[in-house]
């Protein structure tokens, strides 16, 4: 049990010193100013300001600009569709994939609610269908990974995992900025447990940790060379 803290506590490690994005503290909603039109403003230091300066747009994550949102009394109809297309999906790494595709696209419902209105309990809303989408990837993942070293399907599938649950948490962090106070709390909650689920993921599809550090280094590179970075 205490090499396991150690691994894991290695393991954050890892990302602190690997992608600041992912570990390091975001201002809390104590520190803030006011911006333009008197919005919620946190105080964020040079060096936070250049990474949250990323844009991640949803091509970036392989999925549509979402029309209907979580706001919409319609919205059901788009859960509904997606109900299906799983029942639909047998391949388990394939639904794996869809969940990892449904995930995608609630996050940016969660940017587009936040660009289209400060209400907290719309953005709380849209956040929590985030959160569940990610817990289904995590239990699917239940099911692939006792053939994960067999099967290169599954590490193909871990590779774009990572790629990108690395999107994913830039993207929260940078969201902790634009929410006003009464939705900060729920933000910064998405975004740690989405870092505790994707460290879950990868240790269950890969126990090697040089192998995941090998892996992280290569993807975190591979961004700082793209367009995240220009």
């Amino acid at each position: 049990m205490n090499s396991l803290k150690i691994f894991l506590l290695s393991f954050v490690l890892v990302f602190a010193i690997g992608l600041i994005a992912l570990a390091q503290e975001v201002p809390q909603p104590a520190e803030e100013t006011t911006g333009v039109g008197g919005g919620y403003s946190p105080i964020i230091t040079a060096e936070e300001a250049v990474n949250l300066d990323e844009d991640i747009q949803p091509e970036d994550l392989g999925v549509s600009e979402p029309k209907l949102l979580p706001d919409n009394p319609f919205y059901f109809l788009k859960n509904w569709a997606r109900g299906i297309q799983n029942v639909l999906t047998f391949n388990p790494i394939r639904k794996a994939e869809l969940r990892m595709k449904f995930a995608n696209e609630k996050l940016m419902e969660v940017k587009k609610i936040v660009q289209k209105t400060q209400d907290p309990e719309k953005i709380k809303k849209a956040a929590e269908n985030y959160q569940q989408e990610v817990e289904k990837i995590k239990n699917q993942v239940e099911k692939i990974k006792e053939k994960a070293k067999e099967n290169p399907q599954v590490e193909s599938f871990l590779d774009k995992f990572i790629h990108q649950q690395t999107l994913h948490q830039k993207l929260l962090q940078k969201l902790e900025t634009q929410v006003p106070p009464e939705a900060f709390e729920k933000i910064e909650e998405a975004r740690e447990e989405h870092l505790e689920r994707f460290k879950d993921v990868m240790l269950k599809l890969e126990d090697r940790k040089e192998k995941i550090t090998e892996k992280l280094d290569k993807i975190l590179e591979e961004q700082k060379g793209s367009q995240f970075k220009e």
